[in-house]
């Protein structure tokens, strides 16, 4: 008799749970799984830029950028190079990245598209930082740890009737083994979301001056072909950013 009571508890409580629970065991419906974000929607695909490949990083992978535990010197100059890695740039909620690389083997340049929503504020405040340090003296050559950062210049922003609420173009570089990596970036704020068009390569000052050398001496030489040349800064090409500004 107690054994049949236990059981028969045990089954009212159990009607008692599920009726009392409404329609959460009756009508519940599988939760679905999370689809793409905002962001990820609003990254470039292939075949969004004509002339260019477009494919999705390893985010496993290491950043140019200095860790972000490492502190800047002087500490206003911090905003420039946190823009080479999206993942690490302020106190972004979420963030996508690309990368660009033109068709024509003749063109040198990569291009890293990185997208970054904030708050409101805090997008504000982000570009803020980032013009004042780009116009900085202090911050022409920085350091961030073990990486030094040179002639950072500011450059012109994009034109006003473009997309967009505000623009930041600045130029910097450092050294990555024997090679000078060039950057050009140019970051745009629409609302509370940041896309930085990071345009990059690489420049080898020694194997250029051989060339010349050997040019001169009549030994042969490249011409500086296998390597972009010290006049040739790389630039944010302005269909990749009218292609990305179209899709936020």
């Amino acid at each position: 008799m107690a054994a049949v009571s236990v059981v028969v508890a045990l089954g009212a409580s159990a009607a008692c749970s599920s009726e009392g629970g409404g329609d959460a065991g009756k009508d519940a419906k599988p939760r679905a799984s999370a689809g793409p974000s905002k962001l990820e929607k609003a990254a470039l695909a292939a075949g969004d830029v004509k002339g260019y490949e477009v494919e999705e990083p390893d985010e496993s992978g290491s950043s140019a950028a200095a860790p972000p535990e490492a502190k800047p010197s002087p500490a206003e100059c911090g905003s420039l190079a946190a823009m080479l890695d999206v993942r690490t740039a302020g106190k972004s909620k979420d963030h996508v990245r690309r990368i660009l690389t033109a068709t024509d083997d003749k063109d040198f340049t990569t291009t890293r598209v990185g997208l970054s929503s904030y708050a409101g504020s805090d997008a504000e405040q982000m570009m803020a930082d980032l013009r004042a340090a780009a116009r900085s003296t202090q911050c022409s050559a920085f350091r961030i740890g073990e990486q030094r950062y040179i002639g950072v210049r500011s450059l012109p922003t994009q034109d006003k009737s473009a997309k967009g609420d505000e623009s930041v173009s600045y130029k910097i570089a450092h050294r990555k083994g024997e090679y000078v990596m060039r950057e050009s970036v140019t970051v745009v704020r629409t609302g509370a979301t940041l896309a930085v068009f990071d345009a990059s390569n690489l420049y080898d000052p020694e194997g250029v001056q051989r060339d010349k050398d050997a040019e001169k001496d009549g030994t042969g030489g490249t011409g500086g072909i296998g390597t972009p040349t010290a006049d040739q800064d790389p630039k944010v090409a302005p269909e990749i950013v009218t292609a990305q500004l179209d899709k936020i």
